[in-house]
């Protein structure tokens, strides 16, 4: 009930804030006109409900960001993208990328596993968890979409979906070239250039390039520095070319090609309650963002993406069709013990071939009525090539497999106007998905095959149904200013594993995860502020995590699997406000309070501890069955605030100056590992052989949290008085904070991925 009272006290708060702002008073309309003394913003026009309309008029809560706001605020990537959204959270977790969004992400990061916050460039789904934290090439726009988007976008969508938008090719010869230097060598150069072929052809070609020597010390075995340990690249080429094949229809066809290499995620250093197999701590061994090994750590991604997209205007409404083939090679290569003994090595190498059609119909010829109907069809195969592990200079295993995935739907949604201030909303989607695995592992030193079971095949299907609706009602309280109430549904694709295990391989499948959320919100538009607010709660159920099952092949013994915790609740309410006090000055405010906390989880499989391991120093307990009912769920920070503020100053040495700022304040939250340090007083009273605790005062808390910490970026950007050139300054990470972008651990202790401290960097831009 406290938490609830919480929850109603930030939505007063919320609604207090409205009101200040002046939105439901009579004084509201002399306030509006006083203000366009001042600024007036631009219309935003957003594309969430797969349509162009106005941001105040989408029931839910859209974040819409555009290219200059992006370079502003020193965002390159989409893990840098947590820096400039409440309520959004974007970390690593070994070689993945993984989105959070009000508490709504993954923990799996298994091959051929998607996140649950679903990606479109373009229109089209990218489903790989590592090649999307690529820098950003050749953007137009962002919109986050927040709460779950099962009807119109489908499966992996359930906390959310991220929709970029890349520059569509000109009528007019357009280009652009950009260079960037940084600390660590890190060096940027991207070009762009657009424009007519005919007067019905166009083309547009960007390429970019970034590489750098990383900010993680490669030691040598005494501690010593020799070099970089996680020098990184990206690659990126974009290239187009639309024609208007008659005035109703338009033809694009686009090739993209990325490149990115990224180890950071696969540096395993070992930071505390280190196993005594390691080397003893000499020099700088195991200081933060260092790395010892004598294996070459490696993750590395390369996609060539091919699409056609066709827009067809007809008497009734807009066809939109899209056809995407993407092929992907993933290379990882980690030294799990972080030193120069031989102790544990992988080695993976796996492609991705997918394709994709997506057929939409858009109807807006019917009187206070837009319709669309479509489907979509998704088919992939990932294949692992060869999956290799190593125990003490020895080859352990080799695996090998595929997996096939067959996925359609059918959605239909209609928003139609009751009246001239009443908008209702209806939609569903159906899916049908099928999966197949065929999996196999070479045992050494035996070199017995051990095929997948748990029938004694290597093969497995599995076949997964889901219907997700929504419903909302909008109301226009005044002009521009509506409130709404929504029920939305959304899921995550089941799966299928492999797990080794000594009785035989078990090919085990996943359910889909489950969401149900209800959403109460507020947006309103004036000449010179935008203001959203929301209040909300989600029923989450079958959540994809690790827990500890009965082997099907030796019922008498656990395996640890990724499978199906029972339930979890999310509730929260923020609020984003847009706002030109005065000439050339804008501020970007969002502030979110989340709840999340599992409330069905009773077998987790935890990374425990051991106080008295070690001599007395502490040490892991890997595979210790947990209890993590009523904890928080990960990437889940009970409170995030950001600030952005852009000012121009005019005739500053015949141009113009802008200078932006980006603030971001963030909770202390569990970053990918809800992991106790042991079980709690009660669980152990309960059942002391099922949850045990060998961390004394510790048992019952959380271990893998990250203190709560505040981001600054900042840039300064001068512009000629003919806006053809741009020199600028930036600094990112201004406080020099130290916070982690991973926590986790394991047999060998404790290990994370560093963020960048502070970084510098100058920018010299051309533009025509």
């Amino acid at each position: 009930m406290r938490n609830w009272n919480e929850a109603l006290k930030g939505a007063l708060l919320c609604g207090c804030a409205a009101g200040a702002l002046g939105i439901s008073t009579p004084a509201s309309a002399e306030a509006a006109a006083a203000s366009e003394k001042a600024s007036t913003l631009e219309e935003v026009v957003v594309t969430a409900q797969r349509r162009a309309e106005r941001l105040e008029d989408v029931p839910m809560i859209v974040t819409a960001i555009t290219a200059q706001a992006v370079e502003n605020r020193g965002i390159r990537n989409l893990q840098e993208l947590g820096q400039a959204v409440a309520g959004v959270q974007i970390n690593f977790s070994g070689f993945a990328t993984q989105p959070s969004v009000r508490g709504v992400s993954s923990l799996t990061t298994n091959v051929g596993f998607e996140n649950n916050v679903a990606l479109y460039i373009d229109g089209f789904y990218q489903d790989d968890t590592s090649t999307i934290n690529a820098d950003f090439a050749n953007l137009e726009s962002l919109q986050v979409l927040k709460g779950p988007q099962g009807t119109l976008y489908g499966r992996n969508a359930t906390g959310g979906a991220f929709l970029l938008t890349t520059l569509q090719p000109s009528k007019t010869l357009t280009g652009k070239i950009d260079f960037k230097y940084a600390s660590y060598k890190d060096r940027t150069l991207s070009a762009y250039i657009s424009g007519p072929i005919t007067d019905r052809i166009r083309f547009s070609l960007a390429g970019y390039g970034r590489k750098s020597d990383g900010y993680y010390d490669l030691l040598d075995a005494t501690g010593r520095e020799k070099g970089d340990a996680a020098p990184t690249a990206s690659y990126s080429v974009r290239t187009k070319l639309q024609a208007d094949v008659t005035d109703d229809l338009t033809v694009t066809l686009a090739y993209n090609f990325t490149q990115l290499e990224d180890p950071r995620g696969v540096l395993f250093n070992v930071e505390k309650y280190r196993s005594a197999a390691l080397p003893p701590k000499v020099g700088q061994l195991y200081d933060p963002r260092t790395f010892a090994t004598n294996r070459d750590s490696a993750q590395f991604n390369i996609v060539d993406e091919g699409t056609v997209t066709v827009i067809y205007k007809t008497p009734i409404g807009t066809i939109s069709s899209y056809t995407g083939g993407a092929h992907r090679r993933i290379k990882q290569v980690f030294d799990f013990d972080g030193s120069y003994l031989d102790l544990s090595f992988s080695n993976v190498r796996f492609t991705s071939d997918s394709f994709q059609q997506g057929l939409d119909y858009n109807i807006d010829a019917v009187k206070n009525l837009n319709l669309i109907l479509g489907g979509t069809y998704w088919g992939n195969r990932v294949k692992t090539r060869y999956s290799e592990t190593y125990s003490g200079n020895r080859l352990g295993s080799v695996g090998k497999g595929s997996g096939i995935t067959k996925a359609w739907a059918l959605f239909a949604d209609a928003t139609y106007n009751v009246t001239d201030k009443l908008v209702l909303n209806v939609g569903g989607r159906y899916a049908s998905e099928q999966k197949k695995a065929r999996n196999g592992t070479i045992l050494f030193p035996s070199q017995v095959y051990a095929a997948g079971s748990p029938v004694g095949s290597d093969r497995l299907h599995a076949t997964f149904h889901n219907f997700s609706p929504r419903v909302s009602v909008r109301y226009e309280v005044a002009p521009d200013s509506n409130v709404y109430a929504s029920v939305s549904k959304g899921f995550r694709t089941g799966l299928v594993q492999q797990v080794t295990t000594p009785a035989g391989v078990v090919l085990l499948p996943i359910k889909p995860e489950k969401i149900t959320a209800y959403e109460v919100g507020f947006k309103t538009a004036r000449s010179n502020y935008r203001f959203d607010t929301a209040a909300y709660y989600y029923d989450y159920t079958n959540l994809q995590v690790g827990i500890t099952i009965p082997n099907p092949l030796a019922p008498n013994s656990p395996i640890n699997v990724v499978s199906n915790a029972k339930k979890a609740k999310i509730y929260g309410v923020e609020a984003q406000v847009v706002w030109d006090p005065i000439d050339h000055l804008e501020l970007n405010l969002g502030a979110a309070y989340t709840h999340a906390r599992y409330t069905d989880f009773q077998n987790a499989t935890a990374n425990g501890f051991n106080a008295a391991g070690n001599g007395g120093t502490g040490s892991n307990v890997t595979g210790q069955i947990q209890d993590w009912s009523g904890h928080q769920m990960a990437r889940a920070p009970g409170f995030t605030a950001v600030l952005g503020a852009d000012y121009e100053f005019l005739d500053v040495v015949g141009g113009s100056l802008k200078i932006s700022t980006n603030v971001k304040y963030t909770d202390s939250y569990v970053t990918n590992n809800p992991s106790l340090y042991g079980n709690s007083p009660e669980d152990v009273a309960r059942n002391p052989a099922m949850y045990p605790n060998l961390a004394g005062a510790l048992g019952g808390k959380q271990r893998y949290r990250q203190p709560g910490y505040t981001l600054v970026n900042t840039s300064a950007n001068w512009t000629d008085p003919t806006e053809h050139y741009i020199v600028g300054v930036f600094v990112n990470n201004l406080t020099n904070k130290n916070y982690h972008l991973s926590l986790n651990g394991g047999a060998f202790g404790d290990y994370g991925t560093w963020a960048p401290r502070r970084t510098y960097g100058v920018r010299l831009g051309y533009k025509y």
